[in-house]
């Protein structure tokens, strides 16, 4: 006989509450580790984004940064969105997935939306972040020892530059001074030293006379030779005549540094210091082509030279930076010649030939200045010479570095002379890292970006490629929502069967990953 069972009301009410509360913390717990895998995918999904960075600035540039443009070039988030969305899905599979299926996750869910804000533009600042981010880089492949000791020879080539007046002038006046010294006759009257050197130089004149049985052939004027060399161009000076320079020029009006850019949403930075400023510059000469050597497959061959010069052409900013280069040279000759006494000797010689009768103390003292400036010039042309040749010349020369000689400046300017290659001295790109300190970083980094911008436009796939269209740095919101699973079994919860949404943050940035944010 077939017993009958029964249960109570009230047994199937207490069952029915016991069976809800398993339930609500089965979907609790489960509520907690789906928060746990969501922060965890938010990191993973955003750092999958980083890795997405632009090759061909890496590659050759060693610059790290993601596209942010639509199809036409614009700044957009758009792409970078559906991206993290499309590797969450991937991940996570869909919020519709709600039913307990064999080998199904439980840890289901959907990325709804994602905002990239504050981010952080290559671009940003004027120049301030593209230069943090070749610091990020440069620290780990630059010894600081080396940092500053480019540092320390620019501090010395200041220190120089302050004593030194202006060249143009001091040969002006050595000019002048030959053509009128009765303008210094008052400060030698009298003058016992002036009387007597005006008899040596008299003396001079004539045994010389005596010993060539002849008029004496007057010394070539360096002082003019300077002057008119000075009037031609600078580049027809310094390079030989079968040099051929590069004929490549860029659209600058469409560059970095000459259209209104995109801003980014984070905040500033603060300035560089001295540390940093040399590595920035240390990158541009290492990675960057130039007159020595040269990158053929560049928008422009002479990259560095156009950070220097900013102009549209090599040859317009070879100019700027030979220039620049022989201006920096003379007072460091100078100073060689100030601790040469010898060479002191040469030039006070060659003033007192150049006075003739006159022979005026101060006249001869204004001449032989102006004979060391010249002097001072001369050498600096023959060291250019040997630096775009690739060699190398010493910061201060000592007397076994010299190269010109005071009475032959006339030939060893219009011939193809080039100054003693010193193996302990600087090469081209060392002397460009010192120059570049006496330019504002700002507005190297925008024309940095200039070229490295034009470079990546050359290559397939990146025709509309902008600068100021790469992510370095952003903070990401991220929305998820997820069915519940066990409370679908709960017939009194069945209103709930919206589903659950849960928002978390996480940032990354190339300049110190996500544990600085």
């Amino acid at each position: 006989m077939r017993k009958k069972a029964s249960i109570t009301v009230f047994a199937a009410l207490s069952l029915m509450l016991v069976a809800q509360l398993l339930f609500t913390l089965l979907e609790a717990a489960r509520h907690y580790e789906l928060q746990k895998v969501l922060y965890m995918n938010t990191d993973t999904v955003l750092e999958s984004v980083f890795a997405d960075y632009c090759s061909p600035l890496w590659e050759t540039y060693k610059i790290l940064g993601v596209r942010v443009e639509d199809t036409k070039g614009k700044l957009c988030f758009n792409n970078r969105e559906a991206q993290l969305r499309g590797l969450t899905s991937d991940h996570l599979g869909s919020k519709e997935q709600k039913t307990l299926l064999s080998g199904m996750s439980l840890l289901t869910a959907e990325m709804t939306d994602a905002r990239y804000d504050p981010y952080r533009l290559l671009t940003d600042q004027n120049g301030v972040v593209f230069q943090k981010a070749v610091c990020t880089y440069m620290k780990k492949n630059i010894a600081y020892e080396m940092a500053k000791s480019v540092y320390n020879h620019y501090e010395a080539v200041k220190e120089v530059k302050k004593d030194y007046k202006n060249p143009d002038e001091g040969i002006a006046d050595a000019m002048d001074a030959l053509k009128h010294p009765e303008k210094y006759e008052t400060e030698g009257a009298g003058n016992s030293s002036s009387r007597q050197l005006k008899g040596e130089a008299r003396q001079g004149d004539k045994t010389k006379k005596e010993d060539s049985g002849e008029k004496a052939t007057p010394t070539e004027n360096p002082l003019e030779t300077v002057t008119e060399v000075k009037k031609e161009g600078v580049l027809s000076l310094v390079l030989s005549e079968n040099t051929k320079v590069s004929g490549k020029s860029i659209n600058i009006e469409e560059t970095v540094s000459h259209r209104s850019l995109e801003k980014g949403t984070m905040d500033s930075y603060v300035g560089t210091d001295w540390y940093q400023k040399v590595l920035f510059y240390q990158y541009l000469v290492n990675y960057l082509g130039n007159y020595v050597e040269k990158k053929q497959d560049r928008v422009l061959e002479y990259e560095l030279e156009y950070v220097l010069g900013g102009k549209r052409n090599d040859a317009d900013n070879l100019k700027i930076v030979v220039t620049e280069l022989l201006a920096m040279r003379e007072p460091l000759n100078m100073a060689s010649l100030t601790a040469s006494s010898q060479r002191q000797s040469e030039a006070m010689a060659l003033a007192v030939t150049l006075a003739g009768v006159s022979a005026n103390p101060a006249v001869i003292e204004a001449v032989k200045y102006g004979i060391l400036v010249a002097w001072a010039f001369a050498e600096s042309v023959l060291d250019v010479r040997t630096l775009l040749s690739g060699g190398k010349i010493t910061m201060i020369k000592s007397d076994a570095d010299w190269t010109s000689n005071v009475h032959m400046i006339p030939e060893l300017l219009s011939g193809w002379s080039v100054a003693k290659d010193c193996s302990q001295g600087l090469d081209y790109g060392q002397y460009a890292a010192i120059l570049l300190l006496f330019h504002k970083g700002n507005t190297l980094a925008m024309r940095t970006m200039d070229v490295e911008e034009a470079y990546v436009q050359t290559q397939e796939g990146y025709e509309n490629f902008q600068m100021d269209h790469v992510l370095c740095e952003t903070e990401l919101t991220a929305t998820y929502e997820f069915q519940p699973v066990f409370l679908g079994f709960i017939s009194i919860l069945e209103d709930f069967s919206n589903g659950f949404r849960i928002q978390n943050h996480s940032g990354y940035s190339y300049f110190h990953g996500k544990e600085g944010m």
